[in-house]
């Protein structure tokens, strides 16, 4: 099983054609061999990523794993409005995962969250400007790159 990981800016534009950039690497890889898709949940690539995910398992491939990868548990517990986030997660039928990172510093969960999504994936899949400053989705491309794993930039 081939295991893709998605990592993106918070903020996207063209979110149209970003979403069917998306589809088309899904359709490329998907179609032909099983896969586990790893997606985060700070900003709008990652919820355009789930989003599209879940249409394409729902119109080519009921066989996708797709497993939204958490930094913290706050997601699982009700908000003020008195949802889950959870509740979307397992209507959907997707996994859900932490990986060990309580002792880790909170400012920095992401990070490692990124990179150990990076280690555990054959293939990262992102929406990086590599012409802006720094940023959690780049800094874990930079990453990948380093890792030699293959690296699918949809940013245009």
């Amino acid at each position: 099983m081939k295991t893709i990981s998605f990592f993106g800016h918070r903020r996207i534009f063209q979110s149209d054609i970003v979403g069917q950039k998306i589809i088309k690497v899904l359709q490329e890889i998907a179609l032909k061999e099983q896969v586990n898709l790893l997606i985060g949940t700070h900003g709008d690539f990652d919820n355009l990523v789930l989003l599209k995910c879940l249409e394409f398992r729902k119109r080519f491939n009921n066989d996708v794993k797709i497993t939204v990868v958490l930094t913290s548990l706050s997601p699982l517990n009700k908000n003020k409005f008195g949802y889950s986030g959870a509740d979307f997660y397992i209507k959907e039928n997707c996994q859900t995962m932490i990986y060990e990172i309580e002792e880790v510093y909170f400012k920095n969960k992401i990070t490692i969250t990124n990179k150990k999504m990076v280690d555990n994936s054959d293939l990262v899949v992102c929406y990086v400007d590599f012409n802006k400053q720094l940023s959690g989705a780049k800094k874990a491309v930079i990453y990948a790159l380093k890792q030699d794993k293959k690296v699918i930039n949809l940013f245009s």
